[in-house]
């Protein structure tokens, strides 16, 4: 563990890790029986070990795939968290319109958006992908959460005109899928755009699923850049537990595969001993969650 980070020099207030899963005990949430990858149990209680272990106060859970639309796991991850004195919200997932009064019950419980995760099952239909989009922005305007959406650069360019006209703002996972060699071509300009606007955010997250390792030096590069462009619509995340490699191929209940080893806390001090400078880094750990996820708002 970094001494660094378990000292907690940083003083930086209440940071946030604004992408962790947590799943299971599948005993008690199942998986949908056909999905990408079969991860291990990593409970609440985790997360709360690994929230107080790096000095996080926030933390935002995001529903994984392989629940499909069964977000009890997530929803008590919440509560659990919150009633071991630590702060969280979720990201949520919906196929379908549900009811205002349902919408509600979600954003007392802790949601403050909905995921598209057009990743994990190579879901590439545009006509369907626009439809689930539609959807999602319909269901975010009673409460004002956002769209996250997890997607390829190049899909993003294919959306450009449905997400300029969202009506909620746009997180984009994963450094929004963005290369550290290049920010040339037409989807990494389509992307740029998009921050620059204003109504989009990106998370600093996912660093193995862009560079060539989770801690390529190339990144310092990009998250510095993207700082020039918009640092206020910037969050960063873990990505924790660090869920199994797959190639988003859906099969009947896959082999358990264990998770990457990566150091969650070398991620955390990477952001603030070479990415930004500490005011910067206080404003992506602490304040634009704060801004982005309602934390810093009185619960409703």
């Amino acid at each position: 563990m970094n001494n660094l980070i378990e000292k907690n020099t940083f003083n930086m207030g209440a940071m946030c890790d604004c992408h962790v899963h947590v799943i299971g005990p599948t005993a008690k949430y199942p998986l949908v029986p056909v999905r990408s990858y079969t991860p291990m149990d990593v409970t609440s209680e985790d997360l709360v070990n690994m929230m107080r272990r790096l000095n996080l106060s926030r933390a935002v859970v995001v529903q994984p795939s392989i629940f499909g639309q069964d977000n009890r796991c997530t929803l008590d991850a919440v509560a659990h968290v919150q009633e071991a004195g630590l702060d969280a919200r979720a990201v949520a997932v919906l196929d379908h319109l549900v009811s205002g009064a349902e919408l509600d019950r979600m954003h007392k419980s802790g949601v403050r958006g909905l995921r598209v995760n057009l990743q994990s099952t190579q879901n590439q239909d545009l006509s369907g992908i626009k439809a689930n989009l539609s959807l999602a922005e319909q269901m975010c305007e009673r409460n004002g959460w956002h769209v996250q959406l997890f997607a390829s650069r190049h899909t993003i360019l294919n959306l450009q005109a449905e997400l300029l006209k969202l009506s909620v703002p746009i997180v984009f996972d994963h450094f929004a899928g963005l290369s550290p060699d290049s920010l040339s071509d037409d989807a990494s300009q389509c992307v740029l755009h998009l921050l620059e606007n204003g109504n989009t955010w990106i998370k600093l997250s996912g660093t193995y699923r862009v560079g060539h390792h989770a801690f390529d030096e190339r990144l310092t590069h990009l998250a510095k850049t993207l700082a020039v462009v918009n640092a206020d619509r910037l969050v960063w995340a873990s990505d924790w537990p660090h869920t199994p490699s797959h190639h988003g191929q859906a099969s009947n209940n896959p082999a358990v595969q264990p998770y990457r080893e990566i150091d969650t806390a070398r991620l955390l001090s990477w952001v603030v001993q070479d990415w930004f400078n500490q005011d910067l880094a206080h404003q992506v750990l602490v304040k634009n969650p704060g801004a982005l996820y309602g934390f810093d708002a009185i619960n409703s």
